[in-house]
């Protein structure tokens, strides 16, 4: 006679127990895989020179995937720049907040930039993302055209409040000098977050372009004095009085 078989209890797949993570999770991990991995590729080869299809090598995932989430390279790109301006947004007004609260009315133009720069630049000091992130800012803020448009929606709200600062400590200059100081700090300080390497070969390798605290240490300097010197040069005309 035949045995009866046993019947054995099949041993459980891992695969089959273990809990299947949220949709909003997974999309989330999917998302921040490919806006890292874009990120990178955009600092590295600037908007022209970046595909999705290179994005999508770097990530490791389909390009159709990418497509789903963000539609073209310039979607993409937007959504780059967008992701890291909101927490330079809210550290750079902490900045503000806190250097008025320590020093009261003592503030001058040189804290005042300190706490414009610091955040981002001590964010990329220590994380090569945020360096990523630096780069591309330089570049946007360099470019005309509709960039022009994404440097404004993302930054002008902070550098209307550091031109509010700036009244504050320099009451006397007209407030067309203080937009050109402004400019020129912008435009130095951009540039100098895209660390081209420029100054590296006129100094022999004296100075790099990637010494985020060299920079941070010596630009409030170097603009506070022109900033300051610009003003007092051209101070705005004292009121007329009026004749009786």
């Amino acid at each position: 006679m035949a045995k009866a078989e046993k019947n054995t209890p099949r041993k459980a797949n891992p695969a089959d127990t273990r809990k299947r993570r949220p949709q909003h999770e997974r999309r989330m991990e999917s998302t921040t895989l490919i806006l890292d991995s874009a990120e990178a590729e955009f600092a590295k080869k600037g908007f022209n020179g970046t595909t999705l299809a290179s994005v999508a090598k770097v990530a490791g995932i389909d390009t159709s995937l990418m497509r789903y989430y963000f539609g073209d390279k310039e979607q993409l790109f937007e959504a780059v720049f967008r992701r890291r301006g909101p927490i330079l947004d809210h550290l750079r007004r902490q900045a503000f907040a806190n250097y008025e609260a320590r020093v009261g009315k003592a503030m001058t133009l040189e804290g005042i930039i300190d706490a414009f720069i610091r955040p981002g630049l001590e964010l990329s000091i220590d994380d090569e993302a945020w360096r990523n992130y630096d780069a591309i800012v330089s570049y946007v803020n360099s470019s005309g055209g509709e960039w022009r448009r994404l440097m404004s929606e993302v930054f002008d709200d902070t550098a209307q409040l550091m031109l509010s600062y700036m009244r504050r400590v320099l009451p006397d200059a007209a407030d067309e000098e203080l937009y050109w100081g402004y400019h020129f700090l912008s435009g130095g300080f951009t540039f100098s977050l895209g660390q081209t390497g420029r100054i590296d070969g006129l100094s022999k390798g004296l100075v790099s372009s990637r010494d985020l605290q060299a920079i941070l240490d010596r630009l409030p300097i170097v603009f506070a004095a022109g900033i300051r010197t610009l003003c007092e040069s051209r101070k705005k005309a004292p009121a007329r009085r009026q004749r009786k």
